[in-house]
């Protein structure tokens, strides 16, 4: 049996790097053109009428390119190595920074992001970078997933050696025949989803020798928890 297990995680791990290095060439095609569209887009937008048809159709196509700029970027992120810069981080500091960088989203949302705090004192060896990342990726699902009026909640605190994270949602939850798949590249539930953020989430997290975990809440949504140990 272990080593049917062994076999299996190397035959992933294979498929994840051929994965990969289509991905990486792909999206290193995909990113010039996409520049060019843009660039040129803002170029002739600039010499219509503001709120004219043209104008509109054209605010159209900016926001189709960000959107497959997004993509590009997120391929791009699942491709690369990691290769983490890890220095003693305040970690009370990298949630308020990603709950301010999420701000703009929660707003259009009509959603409001609320922290707790308790160990503000901490200091976690990490790559602040990255867990931003990983952290931003989570808040934003969790926005996204969370009716409007409702409250996404990022939590931190200490147990047994590991500092957590929890991203706490108000959604529908994701049904159990599907959860082992949304780590999965290119699985999602989301109309305008790449499918590749939370298969990102979990390699920034395994870099670091931590763990994610799908937790169900008692009324409603999901929990999804980061536990990153202390001394890593």
């Amino acid at each position: 049996m272990e080593r049917e297990r062994a076999e299996k995680a190397l035959r992933n791990s294979e498929r994840l790097a051929a994965m990969g290095r289509t991905l990486a060439s792909l999206a290193h095609d995909i990113k010039t053109p996409l520049i060019s569209i843009g660039g040129f887009t803002q170029l002739v937008q600039r010499h219509l009428e503001p709120g004219s048809q043209d104008c509109k159709a054209l605010d159209i196509v900016l926001k189709e390119t960000k959107r497959l700029e997004k993509m590009v970027k997120d391929m791009l992120d699942f491709s690369r190595p990691l290769k983490l810069e890890k220095s003693p981080e305040n970690v009370c500091g990298i949630v308020k920074e990603t709950i301010e960088i999420v701000a703009d989203e929660a707003q259009r949302k009509k959603v409001k992001v609320d922290a707790h705090l308790s160990q503000c004192d901490s200091l976690v060896s990490m790559d602040a970078m990255r867990m931003r990342q990983a952290l931003i990726n989570l808040v934003m699902n969790a926005i996204q997933a969370t009716p409007k009026g409702e409250i996404v909640m990022v939590k931190l605190h200490r147990q047994k050696g590991e500092i957590i994270f929890d991203v706490v949602d108000c959604g529908s939850g994701i049904p159990l025949n599907q959860r082992s798949e949304i780590f999965s590249p290119f699985f999602t539930t989301k109309k305008e989803g790449t499918g590749l953020g939370l298969p990102i989430v979990k390699k920034i997290v395994d870099a670091h020798k931590g763990r994610l975990e799908i937790l169900d809440n008692p009324d409603a949504g999901l929990t999804f928890r980061v536990l990153l140990p202390i001394a890593a």
